[in-house]
């Protein structure tokens, strides 16, 4: 299990088990010597002076304009903060949902993992590859002896999932949480009551969206905002799925469930539902909610079986979707290229180094994470005229064997699967125009079909790895051989 953070544009997954929580930015940042810019400084959590590392320049995004946020990590017996801009989800991982992109060892984010029906991205950060950065730093623990609660240890902890509901601090296990929704298109429920009022559609699958605070004998209010769902199971056997809408999510919290304070019952409709209240050292709290008497409260099972929602999608879309990956792309038309061979997808920054030469084809140098990357424009590479750049550009980086190549793109669709590729299509993709690439029965073969959600289209594979071969071989052959020295 992965907590998924947001950081700039990207989606970055931490593994669970080193996420210890998400606070709040600090009121005070200390000054910390250190060689590396992503350093920003110390900062103090329950009275322990913890590194604080910049997510965006570590990483190489621009940040964003909002309010940010620090992830908590475990490392190597210590302990960083990794400044974020929020929490986004809580993702399973199997090995085969888990893509190896292509490239130099020792990457931050040489993994992802990909939703074939939404396009989603996610990256998944490597913790040992970022301890091993020169300049990198942890707070070492303090000694088992010095810690409050100290009997309860760090081996009975466990990840909880923080989050507003109707104005309360909610929290359960995030263990048991089978997925988040952002923004839910929620639909009017063909059998609505207090306890259920909407109901949301999906991957096919329509789920009822449960009334969390009339289910646990809370107030609810006549009006309330569902930004967010997240989705559990339900039944004696956890053979249903039912959704729940809540606010925002505020975080996530590492605790040993002996710590958490039990209430005393009195005046509560349904005490069975809370567990008791977490507190932490600067004072909020959290109600915890008993995940596995909630799953099997009345309403939540008859409104289950209503909706028949005992169908294990999850595990039917992973035996169903084996295909190829692929990310498709606009560049004048509709290119396909096998995920495998892109590196990262950037913004195109509004600031780069332009060369000033006369081929339109070649753009400039970007600096990203201190590599430099070659920028060409894949649209007059392709025989276009020479275009201008807008803000929505964007650039596919793909390794060649010397450096770096990022091709700029008017912008990145989706990332699809194949739907049926053969073993000889990357021989018979497009080609550079004269090459045969301009002739229509040549271009036709050079179609395959790609789908996600169902929905299939054609799209123009493109063979982005040979084309960096092709043009590191151009520049080599451009050198000059040295000739007789004159005078």
């Amino acid at each position: 299990m992965r907590g998924v953070v947001r950081i700039g544009e990207l989606e970055v997954a931490l593994p669970a088990q080193a996420l210890e929580r998400v606070v709040p930015w600090p009121d005070r940042l200390a000054a910390h010597p250190s060689p590396v810019p992503w350093l920003l400084g110390l900062f103090e959590l329950g009275g322990q002076p913890l590194p604080l590392v910049d997510g965006h320049g570590l990483l190489g995004v621009p940040p964003v304009e909002r309010e940010r946020r620090i992830a908590v990590i475990r490392q190597g017996g210590g302990r960083f903060g990794l400044a974020i801009d929020n929490v986004v989800d809580i993702l399973r991982l199997p090995a085969d949902a888990i893509v190896q992109l292509q490239g130099a060892p020792g990457r931050l984010l040489g993994q992802v993992h990909l939703r074939p029906e939404s396009g989603r991205l996610v990256h998944l950060l490597d913790l040992e590859a970022l301890a091993a950065l020169p300049g990198f730093e942890v707070s070492a623990d303090v000694p088992h002896a010095h810690r409050q609660g100290a009997s309860a240890g760090k081996d009975g902890e466990r990840l909880y999932l923080l989050f507003e509901c109707d104005g309360r601090r909610l929290c359960l296990d995030a263990e048991v949480v089978q997925e988040l929704v952002d923004r839910p298109q929620l639909a009017p429920s063909e059998f609505a009551s207090d306890s259920c009022r909407h109901q949301v559609q999906l991957r096919g699958q329509t789920l009822p969206v449960l009334e969390l605070s009339a289910l646990l004998g809370l107030t609810t209010p006549a009006h309330s905002r569902r930004e967010q769902l997240l989705v559990l199971a339900a039944g004696d056997q956890g053979q249903y799925r039912v959704a729940f809408g809540f606010e925002r999510l505020l975080g996530m919290w590492r605790r040993d469930p002996a710590q958490c304070a039990p209430l005393l019952g009195f005046g509560l409709e349904q005490p069975e539902l809370l567990c008791g209240v977490f507190s932490a050292a600067d004072g909020e709290t959290a109600i915890v909610i008993d995940h596995l008497v909630l799953g099997c409260q009345a309403a939540a099972v008859a409104y289950a079986r209503i909706y028949r929602t005992d169908r294990d999608l999850l595990q039917e879309e992973r035996r169903q979707v084996r295909r190829q990956p692929c990310l498709t792309f606009l560049a004048e038309l509709l290119f396909a290229v096998p995920l495998e061979q892109v590196a990262e997808v950037l913004p195109l920054p509004s600031r780069y180094l332009r060369l000033g030469q006369r081929d339109p084809r070649l753009l400039g140098v970007m600096e990203v994470r201190g590599q430099q990357i070659t920028l060409v424009c894949l649209r007059t590479l392709a025989g276009a005229q020479r275009v201008e750049s807008g803000p929505g550009d964007q650039v596919i980086v793909v390794e060649g064997q010397r450096q770096r190549l990022g091709f700029v793109v008017q912008r990145v669709e989706a990332i699809e699967a194949f739907t049926d590729l053969r073993a000889d299509a990357l021989a018979r993709s497009w080609q550079l125009p004269g090459e045969g690439g301009a002739m229509p029965a040549q271009r036709a073969q050079s179609w395959v079909g790609v789908s996600t959600g169902g929905n299939s289209r054609q799209a123009t594979l493109i063979d982005l790895g040979a084309l960096v071969q092709r043009l590191e071989r151009q520049a080599r052959q451009a050198v000059p051989e040295p000739g007789p020295a004159t005078i």
